[in-house]
């Protein structure tokens, strides 16, 4: 989007330029009109303007003193001149300024929208290639290849001819891509980034010289807008027009790219602390994780919450238990559904549920005898955490997958397992505790005389004299392989006994457990 400004005296031919040609066809959003030199200079001073059509002989000063000004306080800003007469020192002194062009009047507006369409072909690659340069050094700023010091950036800045002075102001603008609602391939990704950013110069930045797109990574992009720091209401001014603008963006990146946001707008500072405000709002953002398709400035405050209260995650334990993935998904969305609610909630409780929920998921799964490690050695990546605890979605998303493959997992194993499998297993998780017949015709669901008869029958012992035998081994096991006390390796294999598990223990290997300890350390 571009924005010219028509200056001519005769105020009938200014409005016949402007409505000659179809200005928007040719990216022209924005077209205004002065009369003299002072009203130019006050369109300026309001805006600045990409191109200018100029007359050069009008009252209260000429076009060649007006672009003279244009070119020290506006040195972007492009200029094509039309006078009534082909006077050569016209023509020479607006080649040495360096217009664009130098036309006669009346200009024939096929004419006037050719040379206009050429000028335009010239400012956009003249963009491009400052905006990649430009773009690199605030890159190099933010991983601090360039130092955040005034003279240090001065010194860049004036070796790469980028069109920043000691004295200008920066806002910064940081846009966090919060997710798509659709899954995207990598090359999908590449064209969605391309259509953000193509978004982003249309409505906010309107493809404005004073103001830089940089890329930071996949899920943040920096807008730095340039001006002379104004006074504070001209300020607040911009900032409020900035503020709308990514509210326009927001809306459309919703209904058109699928896509949710947020967008951060900083304070008007110097050049070298611009690093510093990005890293806060950035930081600001990976706090907040429930401000989506907001705008906020930096000066705002948010209502502090009370600390989130966690949910019954022994009731989840028994829910994976029991296989019943209804309930389980029930509750489990309904908790993290309420915390969407939370305008302030923090990162820290996202990551508070997220270590109470995984150690759930661990020690359930153990119960069961399964590996969570083995399991989820995809949702446990460090790069798959950091996105878990991200915002509410993202979390909601892995609590299900997770979720998901648990109960999998668990109701696969209920179905491959024979009822003496299952028995074996049961004894295996449960070794350290009480075990009777009963509790694990219960476990199993059928009756304590049946698995009984069972058990005998497929492996020829007694279920009693099974666990016996698995205690005695895991003994020997703690004895050889452990230092700790005999009377905690009783109270491990569930003896609180100590007496009775020396007995025991004699009776099948023939020995004390000190001395097999020994015998075994001699050895």
């Amino acid at each position: 989007m571009y924005r010219l400004l028509i200056v001519d005296d005769e105020a009938f031919i200014a409005n016949g330029i402007k409505s000659s040609v179809d200005w928007q066809k040719l990216g022209i959003v924005n077209v205004s009109i002065a009369n003299n030199l002072r009203q130019a200079k006050e369109e300026f001073n309001n805006q600045p303007f990409d191109m200018m059509i100029c007359d050069i002989e009008m009252p209260q000063g000429n076009g060649l003193e007006l672009f003279e000004w244009v070119r020290e306080q506006y040195p972007q800003t492009e200029c094509i001149f039309l006078t009534c007469h082909a006077n050569f020192q016209y023509a020479k002194k607006a080649l040495q300024l360096g217009s664009f062009e130098y036309l006669l009047k009346p200009v024939p507006s096929e004419d006037l929208k050719l040379v206009m369409t050429k000028l335009i072909q010239k400012i956009r690659k003249e963009r491009e290639s400052v905006s990649m340069v430009t773009e690199r050094f605030w890159q190099d700023v933010l991983n601090q290849a360039v130092p955040s010091n005034m003279d240090k950036m001065m010194e860049v800045i004036d070796k790469q001819k980028l069109p920043y002075s000691r004295f200008m102001g920066f806002l910064p603008v940081v846009i966090s891509i919060q997710h798509w609602e659709k899954s995207l391939t990598a090359r999908d990704t590449q064209i969605m980034e391309y259509a953000l950013r193509n978004a982003l110069e249309e409505i906010v930045t309107q493809r404005a010289s004073s103001a830089q797109i940089v890329r930071i990574n996949p899920d943040y992009l920096l807008i730095v807008f340039t001006q002379e720091l104004p006074p504070a209401e001209g300020y607040n001014n911009f900032c409020m027009e900035i503020k709308n603008r990514c509210r326009a963006y927001i809306e459309v990146c919703n209904q058109y790219l699928y896509c949710h946001l947020s967008c951060y707008i900083g304070k008007s500072i110097q050049a070298h602390e611009v690093r510093d405000m990005v890293e806060t709002l950035m930081a600001f953002k990976k706090n907040q994780v429930n401000i989506v398709d907001r705008v906020i400035l930096i000066d705002e405050r948010l209502k502090k919450e009370s600390q989130i209260p966690l949910p019954p995650m022994h009731v989840w334990s028994e829910l994976i238990k029991q296989g019943n993935k209804k309930k389980l998904s029930d509750v489990s969305q309904e908790y993290l559904d309420s915390l969407k609610q939370i305008e302030c909630l923090g990162a820290k409780d996202l990551q508070q549920f997220y270590q109470n929920f995984l150690q759930m998921i661990l020690h359930t799964l153990q119960q069961q005898g399964l590996r969570a490690d083995e399991i989820f050695s995809d949702h446990l990546s460090p790069d798959r955490i950091r996105s878990a605890t991200r915002s509410v979605k993202d979390l909601q998303d892995w609590v299900k997958d997770v979720l998901e493959k648990a109960l999998a997992h668990i109701q696969g194993l209920d179905s491959n397992e024979t009822v003496v499998e299952k028995i074996k297993r049961y004894i295996a998780l449960h070794i350290d505790q009480e075990l009777s017949r009963q509790y694990i015709a219960d476990y199993i669901g059928l009756s304590p005389d049946y698995i009984v008869k069972l058990f005998k029958k497929e492996t020829g012992l007694s279920i009693s004299d099974y666990i016996l035998k698995e205690r005695i081994n895991l003994a020997k096991e703690l004895l050889c392989k452990t230092d700790t006390t005999i009377s905690n390796v009783a109270l491990s294999i569930g003896f609180s006994n100590f007496s009775y598990f020396s007995t025991l223990f004699k009776k099948e290997v023939s020995m004390t457990p000190q001395n097999y300890r020994k015998g075994f350390l001699s050895h």
